[in-house]
């Protein structure tokens, strides 16, 4: 069986980020009202670019 990749959280993550991070994965927040990626363990603004290359 193949490994799943995790992404790891980034050792710079701030208090805040990792706080709003499981409130919105608690909460079931939308994507579009998401202030935080849960792709890339980042604040939404910073991996935008990222995600819109489709």
């Amino acid at each position: 069986m193949a490994n799943q990749t995790l992404a790891a959280i980034p050792a710079d993550a701030s208090d805040d980020l990792l706080r709003r991070l499981y409130q919105e994965t608690a909460r079931e927040t939308p994507v579009e009202q998401r202030v935080t990626c849960p792709i890339h363990l980042n604040w939404r603004d910073r991996c935008l670019h990222l995600h819109s290359g489709s």
